[in-house]
């Protein structure tokens, strides 16, 4: 099994934005895995994504830019 990345997205987060994500994610798990561990989280005002594999997860995207990061602190998680 690959191991869980994080990705943190260039864009701060707005109401919009948010829902197209939240709706991309549900896209990808309905065509590509249900037991995928891949989660969407906002934190300090930015989209955080835990994945195994985001290069299956990028055509669901929409165009939004993630880059690859440490993994942020438990306490700053808010899941979406």
């Amino acid at each position: 099994m690959d191991a869980v990345k994080w990705y943190k997205s260039k864009r701060k987060t707005d109401d919009l934005l948010s829902e197209l994500l939240i709706n991309d994610i549900k896209s990808y798990y309905l065509k590509e895995s249900s037991t995928d561990e891949t989660k969407l989280y906002q934190s300090e005002g930015y989209y955080v994504i835990r994945t195994t594999n985001f290069t299956r997860l990028v055509p669901y995207l929409g165009g939004t830019i993630f880059e690859e990061c440490p993994k942020p602190a438990r306490k700053l998680l808010s899941p979406m």
